[in-house]
């Protein structure tokens, strides 16, 4: 059985974005903030060198992936890493994101911050752009890591940004798959951006949710409802109880790490409350997704998918609300 299967369809083709190549505004955006690095560093050479300080850039995230929704608040997220051509000891990690900040840090209409994995430039028309800075390095990728004003972890991490893209498209072979695990991860972006706030750490972040689905998921003829169900049982099934002091109770907690280079566990900003909070949304969302799964009603399947994902799932008729009233007889007909 497809249960609401062209439902779930509608539903992605609502919420999907593009890669870059197929948004040309984002794509716009995208290439003139790097150009525009690029000129500003014409001029600068190695430390202690003749050789020009040059890059090559690397979209990442969610763009690069194909498993991107629609911003909740217009925020739209690029990612795109910059690779700069030079070895580790030929720069210090932190000095050379300092020089990336300050060089686009020269504009009114953005603000530019020193975040602990890249540089983000932020927008006041509505989207941000985070920047990874990399060496080459020999050909052996290295991510400038570590808060601006912190000693504590600031170094060059070895990075393996393009084997990650091509870990999540090799989910399978198969395209009918690589799409519907696609869609599974787009269903999960638009029930995390209805259930969580944005604010801070609270929710999980998408790469999290990305590597999760990834991990568990399994292709179904029937319907994407059913993969998703395996996707969420494994995410719940995932946690594991600890003894929070601070609170003198029982938190949910999970560790999901990188699946290549530096293998970092991408959950490690979210506190032990906000990860019990994680838990508690998750199973949840698994009781939705499997009393609607045992729904007989499609009317009825589609109000609970309607609950969890928002208004862009589509609702089906209900067929007992459309059906002709019955002819009543009264006095004056008889």
């Amino acid at each position: 059985m497809t249960k609401l299967q062209s439902n779930f369809i509608k539903f992605h083709n609502n919420i999907k974005l593009g890669t870059y190549d197929e948004n040309e505004t984002l794509r716009q955006k995208r290439d003139t903030l790097v150009d525009e690095l690029r000129d500003s560093l014409k001029d600068e050479k190695v430390p202690g060198t003749d050789k020009p300080l040059t890059f090559t850039k690397i979209d990442q995230g969610s763009y690069a992936m194909n498993t991107g929704v629609k911003p909740k608040n217009g925020d739209y997220d690029i990612d795109v890493g910059i690779i700069f051509d030079l070895t580790n000891d030929e720069y210090d990690s932190n000095q050379l994101k300092k020089l990336v900040r300050d060089k686009l840090n020269k504009r009114h209409n953005r603000t530019v911050e020193f975040n602990r994995p890249c540089i983000t430039v932020k927008y006041t028309s509505g989207y941000h752009v985070d920047l990874p800075v990399y060496s080459k390095n020999n050909d052996d990728l290295h991510i400038a890591w570590g808060k601006e004003h912190s000693t504590k972890n600031r170094c060059w991490y070895k990075a393996e940004p393009k084997k990650l893209n091509q870990w999540v498209r090799d989910v399978s072979s198969n395209s009918d798959q690589r799409e519907q695990f696609r869609r599974c991860v787009k269903a999960l972006k638009k029930w995390k951006q209805k259930h969580f706030s944005s604010n801070g750490n609270a929710a999980p972040p998408s790469i999290g949710l990305t590597i999760q689905a990834r991990n568990s998921f399994v292709y179904s003829a029937d319907s994407d409802l059913d993969a998703l169900i395996t996707i969420v049982r494994a995410i719940k099934n995932g946690f594991t109880q600890t003894w929070d002091s601070d609170s003198a109770s029982i938190k949910h907690t999970t560790v999901v790490t990188l699946p290549v280079a530096p293998n970092k566990d991408v959950y490690y900003k979210m506190t032990l409350s906000q990860l019990d909070n994680y838990y508690d949304k998750a199973d949840a969302l698994l009781e939705s997704l499997e009393e609607a799964m045992n729904e007989s009603s499609d009317h009825e399947t589609s109000k609970i998918l309607q609950k969890v994902f928002g208004e862009d799932f589509p609702l089906v008729e209900d067929s007992k609300a459309t059906q002709t009233a019955p002819y009543v007889v009264t006095g004056n007909n008889a």
